[in-house]
């Protein structure tokens, strides 16, 4: 049985990274500024969305559908609001994912990123 790619996907105010953990396939994306807020990470979710789905189908492998791990990167410092984490979660779901987790911490690599999705509870 083939396992579903894990996908990394680290979020910047200007930039989203994605990255295939297993096949270290890497993708980096400038968002568009024009719909950017000073307070948030994804202000204009339709946008980001997009813009997330086309770069997991080209990092991604294979027909099932990926899990996908959102590790924001900045703007956090006060903590993530519940509404953010549910901004994260279908920002995952709408670009594909079977499963979907949010990371806040250190960068993670490698395993590690499979076990942040697994663990994954919110």
């Amino acid at each position: 049985m083939l396992s579903a790619d894990a996908i990394y996907v680290q979020v910047f105010a200007d930039r989203f990274i994605v990255r295939n953990a297993d096949s270290g396939a890497s993708l980096e994306v400038q968002r568009d500024q024009r719909f950017a807020s000073p307070r948030m990470l994804i202000a204009d979710f339709t946008m980001a969305e997009h813009q997330l789905k086309q770069a997991v189908r080209s990092v991604r492998r294979g027909l099932r559908a990926p899990e996908i791990l959102i590790h924001p990167m900045e703007r956090i410092e006060g903590g993530v609001t519940q509404v953010e984490y549910r901004v994260f979660v279908e920002l995952g779901m709408g670009s594909g994912a079977s499963r979907v987790g949010v990371h806040i911490g250190p960068v993670l690599s490698g395993k590690d990123i499979r076990k942040a999705i697994r663990d994954y509870k919110h």
